[in-house]
């Protein structure tokens, strides 16, 4: 948690003009510890703070004005710096948890997609060994569009530029087995949480290739664009499968 709060945001301080009075006052003190020391803002905020100071501790009546605004403004100085590390940390500490909610997420998706290809005779066989084969890394991530909180969010799925198309059209078609599966004919939902609502989007996943696939499931381009020594380290598989969906579910 962060020691700062009621911090002006950035339009705030934008907009104050020192010509019509004080930016805070003693009861409500504000400093901006994201802006500059010597802002319109923080000028206005330490002359408060010098002023309030007098009148409260009159044993430092020898102290000047300017001195205590010269020692307030050394202190936050000191302040901005704690800040920064706080927002630093706080930074990282929600992005690790936004990896881990993906990574749920990819993982979730690929077991659910095991679950379809398993009940689905059409893709028993070779359906279900190509997800198997990709493997929960191979799984495309997303990313919300809105901060939580905010009604159901949307997930715009990352483009995985090196799979074959193929692939994202059999994943696609098991997610689409799955919400028929959940929806019976007569309209009845089955227990159990709904899957989250994905979209393609134009952003590209910066994960690394899985390597050792099988070699159809790259895509040509992609594979071709490569030098020597990244063939080498993808080492594709000789075999290939049958990635065509079945005429039986798409039909």
């Amino acid at each position: 948690d962060s020691d700062f709060y009621d911090v002006p945001t950035p339009e705030e301080v934008a907009a104050f003009d020192p010509t019509q009075g004080p930016c805070c006052t003693v009861e409500r003190f504000r400093m901006d510890v994201q802006g500059f020391p010597k802002s319109d803002w923080n000028i206005s905020a330490t002359k408060v703070f010098a002023r309030s100071f007098l009148e409260a501790h009159a044993k430092y009546g020898d102290k000047t004005e300017g001195e205590l605004e010269s020692a307030w403004m050394r202190h936050l100085a000191y302040l901005r710096n704690v800040y920064q590390r706080q927002t630093v940390k706080a930074r990282n500490m929600e992005a690790d948890k936004q990896r881990h909610r993906r990574k749920e997420r990819r993982t979730q998706m690929y077991y659910r997609r095991m679950g379809v290809a398993e009940s689905c005779r059409h893709l028993r066989k070779d359906g279900l060994a190509i997800i198997k084969e990709l493997g929960i890394d191979g799984m495309s991530s997303d990313e919300s569009d809105h901060p939580p909180g905010n009604g159901k969010p949307v997930y715009q799925v990352h483009v995985k530029h090196w799979r074959s198309h193929k692939i994202t059209d059999l994943l696609r078609a098991c997610d689409a087995l799955h919400l028929r599966m959940r929806y019976g004919g007569d309209w009845d939902v089955s227990p159990g949480a709904w899957p989250h609502l994905r979209v393609p989007s134009l952003k590209h996943s910066t994960r690394a290739a899985v390597p050792q696939l099988p070699s159809n499931f790259y895509r040509l381009d992609w594979f071709q664009s490569l030098n020597e020594f990244q063939r080498d380290a993808l080492q594709p598989q000789i075999e290939e499968y049958d990635l065509e969906v079945p005429e039986q579910i798409t039909g």
